[in-house]
């Protein structure tokens, strides 16, 4: 089963990070369709991406990791403040 997960960072300084976290998920995980967003008024950043999983709890552990996998070779280094996993079919359901 597909879920989406999204996993929010601190984020404070230079514009570039969202688009190194980008680079940094298509280099190793194109394949999840990774979108990244940047709230300046929030001071966060967003990666949202697909997961496969039989359940909840094997989604969540794939999505974190996938981000391991994926900033492990970065200078990318902001704390986690927040993290989502829901199935896809949920999450397209609140998105309309």
């Amino acid at each position: 089963m597909e879920y989406i997960a999204t996993i929010t960072l601190d984020h404070t300084g230079d514009t570039a990070d969202a688009d190194a976290l980008l680079d940094a998920f298509l280099a190793g995980h194109a394949e999840a369709s990774p979108i990244v967003g940047e709230d300046l008024q929030a001071h966060t950043i967003d990666v949202t991406f697909a997961v496969e999983a039989e359940d909840g709890y094997g989604a969540f552990e794939r999505a974190r990791s996938l981000f391991a996998t994926a900033t492990e070779d970065t200078q990318f280094a902001r704390p986690v403040i927040g993290v989502a996993v829901e199935a896809a079919d949920l999450h397209e359901l609140q998105a309309a």
